[in-house]
């Protein structure tokens, strides 16, 4: 006869049957333990299956392999069967306090580890521990207060000056010798950051004009005079435009710019001739048309600039995430990174401290992310949100904007599974925020309110979980590896 009680308690929960009798805690960090006593039944059939398993892998002279009697087994190798008992044991123990407890582990690679405190035929005592799913908190859209974005403004002057950069993709240009550097130029430049014993390399033979609305000033006042070949020292400055934020992240720092190359810029004519190289007929309509896309560029920056203040709302809902979790993508976001040859390079030059502090900084990026992916799951699992292959944005055909916003994030259905499902993602991190958006109060700029207050709520019991997998349990602080169609047992702790 079957029974289960459960203590009223967050951490602590009570079950047992005629197999095993089980205290389920529930630690930080998402970890599970299961504090059992197995009794007689469970210790007797795993010394059965013990015994044959060593059985099986040994040769006893006189019997053929695998046929020798399990008392003989267990008299010649005894240490090796007590290790295989204590694994049957704790795989036992686990499929039976599992199916009491409904807890699930996080994936179906978790590691499960035991500790043994004693064992006998009449019984046993373990400790067996493991990863849940996180509880991921439901969210209120309406405690989100976002500020009123101001959008871009989309003038004559931008468009004007939209068609001066389209007309450069087509420019010709005349590099300028024995020429002092003025307003107006266009140089070929490298800048290197020059705060370490080894200069770290900034921009590379990256070209820039010399205007206010180009350059800043400080780069400006550098180079104005100057002439091909120069390298000048200077210290960057921030600009008064900037966040707070971004003023710590673009910090003063000892800089060089290297002057390689001063050009003039031969802007092609403006005309029905030049409107067809991009793909339109006539100025007009080129006029037309990259008003329509500054104007399509003003509303997704007015998004993202929301987006972006619902990511901070959706952060500030706490819950415990499995280190395991945290590690793993830190590590895929580093093997990601090493892939750059430059990022490698500084890598390898760097002091173990410098090393520390960009791990950091990765594990910090990771956390976000991790807890985002939970977030938003649980957001579209609540208002059904789903992606469908069509909500996936397809390569722009758009010559115009190719050329003018190439970096713009697309899928191609031909990519590998692994870009396919980052574009899936990405794509529900924007549906889901989108959502907030939609339903978040919304305030003008800085005159953000107070969020409304919560009112205490009653702690309800937790709900039970679905049952999770059978799983094999591992010693404790192994990590478990990979044998399909085979149990791996674990090793006495």
């Amino acid at each position: 006869m079957e029974s289960k009680t459960k203590e009223n308690t967050k951490t602590q929960e009570e079950y047992k049957n005629e197999q095993v009798h089980v205290v389920v805690h529930h630690k930080p960090n998402c970890i599970v333990e299961f504090e059992v006593e197995a009794f007689r039944p469970i210790c007797v059939e795993a010394h059965k299956r013990a015994a044959k398993s060593v059985g099986k892998e040994v040769v006893i002279p006189g019997f053929r392999k695998g046929k020798a009697p399990p008392e003989l087994v267990a008299k010649r190798y005894p240490h090796d069967l007590d290790k295989r008992w204590q694994e049957a044991i704790a795989n036992s123990a686990y499929r039976e306090s599992s199916q009491l407890a409904n807890v699930p582990v996080i994936n179906q690679d978790a590691s499960i580890s035991f500790k043994m405190q004693k064992h006998s035929r009449e019984g046993a005592k373990l400790t067996l521990s493991f990863e849940t799913m996180p509880n991921i908190p439901s969210v209120d859209p309406a405690k989100c207060v976002l500020e009123e974005v101001k959008r871009p403004e989309t003038s004559k002057e931008k468009v004007d000056e939209t068609i001066r950069q389209t007309q450069m993709f087509f420019a010709k240009w005349n590099t300028v010798k024995d020429h002092p550097v003025k307003e107006g130029d266009f140089l070929l430049i490298d800048v290197d950051i020059l705060e370490e014993d080894t200069p770290q390399r900034l921009f590379s033979n990256t070209r820039v004009e010399v205007s206010d609305k180009a350059m800043a000033q400080w780069t400006k006042t550098l180079v104005l005079g100057e002439k091909t070949g120069e390298a000048l020292a200077g210290i960057s400055e921030t600009t008064a435009t900037l966040s707070e934020e971004e003023k710590k992240e673009y910090a003063p720092k000892k800089v060089r710019v290297t002057i390689k190359a001063i050009e003039e810029c031969q802007l092609p004519e403006l005309n029905d001739e030049f409107t067809k190289q991009v793909g339109v007929d006539t100025v007009e309509i080129l006029r037309t048309q990259i008003e329509e896309l500054l104007n399509k560029k003003a509303e997704e920056h007015v998004r993202e600039q929301k987006r972006g203040h619902v990511t901070e709302f959706l952060l500030s809902h706490h819950f415990e995430i499995p280190h395991s979790i945290i590690e793993k993508e830190t590590q895929f976001r580093l093997q990601q990174m090493v892939q750059d040859p430059q990022f490698k390079a500084k890598w390898d030059q760097s002091s173990d401290p410098e090393k520390r502090e960009l791990i950091d900084n990765v594990k910090t990026q990771a956390e976000k992310a991790v807890r985002m992916f939970y977030l938003c799951r649980k957001i579209a699992a609540d208002q059904s949100l789903s992606v469908t292959p069509k909500d996936i944005p397809l390569a722009t055909t758009d010559l115009l904007e190719s050329l003018l916003y190439p970096s713009a994030e697309r899928h191609d259905p031909r990519q590998p599974d692994v870009k396919q499902a980052e574009a899936y993602s990405r794509v529900m991190l924007e549906k889901t925020e989108d959502w907030v958006i939609a339903h978040a109060r919304t305030a003008p700029a800085g005159q953000k309110p107070k969020p409304k207050e919560e009112k205490p709520k009653e702690e309800k019991p937790t709900s039970k979980k679905k049952s999770s997998p059978r799983k094999t349990a591992t010693k404790a602080g192994v990590e478990k590896k990979e044998a399909p169609k085979r149990k791996t047992t674990p090793k006495k702790k």
